[in-house]
């Protein structure tokens, strides 16, 4: 079973990339993929199966594989958990929310099947 912080992210990542460039989700997710891109590192598999998210965010196979990835970097390294932590802190996502899968969506964001939201400020598509 996926962890909540891994379905966390990908929520984030693929709502991101599916909102207007320039939006404020959009650079929250471009950021948070980009510390990813940097703690992948030479780890193509880890890299393509983010790209993949960002290219088709709305493919449930490729959001599963970026969830799988995650889900292993968390299981092997608990420096990469804080770090990531700390990062979708920076983004405005507090602990609490991330670890039991509450995030509050503000602007737009399309979701998949499986979300707890506590507060929404905009739209959500399910």
């Amino acid at each position: 079973m996926a962890e909540p912080v891994s379905l966390t992210v990908v929520s984030l990542i693929a709502g991101g990339f599916l909102a207007e460039a320039g939006s404020g989700t959009w650079r929250s997710a471009t950021r948070i993929a980009n510390f990813l891109r940097r703690k992948f590192g030479s780890d193509q598999t880890a890299v393509g199966a983010l790209q993949q998210c960002e290219e088709a965010p709305t493919d449930e196979s490729t959001r599963s594989n970026l969830r799988a990835v995650i889900d292993r970097y968390l299981d092997g390294d608990s420096q990469f958990r804080e770090d990531l932590l700390s990062t979708l802190e920076s983004e405005g996502y507090s602990r609490d929310e991330v670890q039991n899968n509450r995030v509050a969506v503000s602007d737009h964001a399309n979701v998949g099947k499986i979300v707890q939201i506590k507060s929404v400020q905009g739209d959500v598509s399910f």
